[in-house]
């Protein structure tokens, strides 16, 4: 493998490790949920992690290396944190979906160094299709962290 496929593996476990823990803290954010919609949303951001972190292993198995498999111990830390935070205001849609945000900015900042990292083209493709999917995500979560807090949507259940 070349020093340039080695640097490309390097970035792309890395943010297969980043769509992992995203996929367990949306599943994590969705039990916490009393809303519905919310639920859905948060469930179907989970879907997407997964795929997201299926197509990247394809891509580091595409360059001859093998691909992470787990999450980072941050994203644990994380993980918890949205459990406890959630335990403590029972499932409070506007403190959930703002951990949400900030795991999806820390998403977010991962995926905007692997761009401007040096990637195969066909890689940053990928890399750029997924950090496109990423920005609606969180344009997304802001939309409805505006909407909770002005009271107009997303009751605490449904």
């Amino acid at each position: 493998m070349s020093s340039d496929s080695h640097t490309a593996t390097e970035t792309l476990n890395k943010l297969i490790e980043v769509c992992l823990d995203g996929e367990l803290g949306y599943r994590t954010a969705a039990s916490h949920i009393q809303n519905t919609k919310l639920h859905i949303i948060l469930s179907d951001n989970a879907i997407r992690r997964a795929e997201f972190a299926h197509e990247l292993r394809e891509e580091v198995e595409r360059l001859g290396a093998n691909p992470s498999h787990s999450g980072s111990m941050a994203a644990s830390l994380h993980r918890g944190w949205i459990a406890l935070r959630s335990a403590i205001t029972h499932g409070n849609a506007k403190t959930i979906i703002a951990a949400c945000e900030t795991g999806e900015d820390s998403a977010f900042a991962a995926y905007e160094a692997a761009v401007k990292s040096n990637l195969p083209a066909h890689t940053r493709d990928l890399v750029e299709t997924q950090w496109r999917a990423l920005d609606q995500a969180c344009q997304q979560l802001r939309h409805i962290n505006a909407e909770i807090a002005a009271g107009r949507i997303y009751a605490e259940t449904d």
